[in-house]
């Protein structure tokens, strides 16, 4: 008698401590998330290890098997989900996905940002930034574009954890959600990542005689850029056409026109912001091959890159790789100017497979770039030298060899020569600038558009187009500057002429009435 009942004393304290180990476990419910299936889904992963949530004393309800209704199996715990903007600071208690909006508008509205009180009024309209489409651009919002430090137009979802009851019961419930909250921030990895825009510049023709690089000596670059240096700053990818040579030869070609620099003009080229220029143009040869050759080599050593020309073929048809995080862009050029009223044509400077020259498309030289066209998701851009000079618009081989380029994969087409600013234009949605104009050339006062140009700058996500930025210059001599938007009225108008016998002709360009 007395051994049994030492047996029971020995035995009833582990009884009681195990009892006291075990938590009372309480029922966790999801609520709502039917709009944000994503994000339902994260957490819903997250608390499928049962052992884990029971070791917090939880477990999943489920209405068809717990018995909803009955009081005793209702759920202790609730995680409902939210929405709001990120500024708001109101998504919760845990943040399971931020995405970018941007306010839409047509790219011919002539509007490159808006306010922030705009869009959340509903002035604007709000789209997803993987929705934007042609022909639409974005719009800034108080100066910012999406990427940048505090862009307010972030949507954001997150989960509030609340107990449910009241006293003791509510208490003890509220002392598991810390845990709870531990759980799912290390299963969880917020979705959305901040989109990281790559900026493009790119200007038209730059001849730096006629006293602009005595200038860009004496003063820099802001003597003879003018602002313009600033938007260059700013850029990642910076892209102009070089009209002349780097040499201190004599030997002229029997040619209208002919420009040679200074050698040392490249080193501060390089300083005012240049990346890459496009050489494959009428006045590459202007001092015969061996100029050709010295600019190449100046260019070089600078860090400048060449387009579109080079020692043989193959280098001439290489492009320019620019890489910024995952983002890849290759830059190419190509020539299609016609033949001088002086005679010259240009075409014994095209190159060969052991000949220094350029690409022209009239010998092949788009066939020569297009297989070089990513096929991923990477961005193409082609720079042209050819055209109609001081035309308004683009001539039916011109356009025919824009359209080409596109339907082969270039995502970016920029137009030079034409020495006046043509219009804009999508062409199987990707962008075509069919002339920029004039960048840098003195001597263009009274030729009927020939002192005005266009900088575009261009916010590419991937190779989508988001932001389209056009900036009218002024050229004055040798000097270039930022007119104004009411500059723009040209550009604008030849664009619109463009659209309405173009691919979005039925769709509103933002015109005024």
């Amino acid at each position: 008698m007395r051994a049994g009942i030492i047996r029971i004393c020995v035995i009833f304290p582990f009884i009681l401590l195990s009892c006291k180990a075990r938590p009372v476990l309480d029922f966790l419910a999801l609520e709502g998330g039917a709009d944000f299936e994503p994000e339902r889904a994260l957490v819903e992963e997250a608390l499928k290890d049962a052992s884990a949530l029971e070791s917090l004393g939880l477990r999943l309800f489920d209405p068809e098997t717990t018995g909803q209704g009955k009081k005793k199996n209702e759920p202790g715990i609730i995680i409902s989900f939210h929405s709001s903007w990120e500024f708001e600071k109101a998504w919760g208690d845990l943040l399971l996905s931020r995405s970018w909006y941007t306010p839409r508008e047509h790219c011919l509205a002539g509007r490159r940002d808006t306010s922030l009180e705009a869009c959340i009024e509903g002035r604007e309209t709000l789209i997803p930034l993987e929705g934007l489409e042609p022909p639409c651009i974005a719009l800034k919002v108080g100066g910012l574009a999406i990427g940048d430090e505090n862009y307010p137009l972030v949507k954001t979802v997150g989960i509030a954890i609340k107990e449910v009851g009241s006293g003791k019961v509510a208490q003890r419930r509220l002392e598991k959600i810390p845990g709870l909250e531990n759980l799912l921030r290390e299963k969880i990895k917020p979705l959305g990542e901040k989109p990281d825009l790559v900026w493009i510049a790119a200007a038209g023709d730059m001849m730096l005689g006629r006293g602009a690089q005595d200038i860009l000596f004496r003063e820099g670059a802001r003597g003879v850029f003018g602002k313009t240096g600033e938007i260059l700053a700013k850029s990642d990818i910076r892209l102009v056409n070089f009209e002349g040579t780097l040499t201190s030869r004599n030997n002229k070609a029997e040619k209208t026109f002919t420009f040679s620099f200074n050698p040392k003009i490249a080193v501060a080229l390089k300083d005012a912001g240049i990346d890459a220029v496009l050489f494959a143009n009428n006045h590459a040869f202007d001092f015969g091959r061996e100029g050709f050759l010295e600019t190449l080599s100046h260019l070089e050593n600078a860090g400048i890159v060449s387009l579109g020309a080079g020692r043989n073929q193959a280098a001439a048809a290489e492009p320019w790789v620019f890489r910024k995080g995952n983002f890849t862009a290759r830059v190419f050029g190509l020539a299609s100017f016609y033949k001088e009223v002086s005679g010259w044509d240009g075409m014994d400077a095209v190159a060969g497979q052991e000949r220094a020259g350029f690409l022209h498309a009239s010998r092949g030289g788009g066939e020569l770039i297009k297989p070089r066209f990513s096929q991923d998701d990477g961005l193409d851009i082609v720079l042209v030298h050819g055209g109609d000079e001081w035309s308004a618009g683009p001539d039916r081989k011109t356009r025919l060899l824009f359209s080409d380029l596109v339907n082969s994969g270039a995502d970016l087409v920029i137009g030079s020569h034409p020495h006046i600013v043509q219009g804009f234009e999508w062409i199987e949605g990707k962008p075509v600038f069919w002339s920029l104009g004039n960048f840098v050339f003195a001597g263009m006062e009274n030729t009927g558009g020939g002192d005005r140009g266009l900088l575009v700058s261009l916010g590419y996500w991937g190779s989508r187009l988001v932001y389209l930025e056009p900036h009218a210059l002024a050229l004055s001599g040798p000097k270039t500057e930022i007119a104004g938007e009411e500059g723009l009225a040209v550009f604008y108008e030849r664009s619109r002429e463009l659209y309405r016998s173009g691919e979005y002709a039925n769709m509103e360009t933002g015109d005024e009435e």
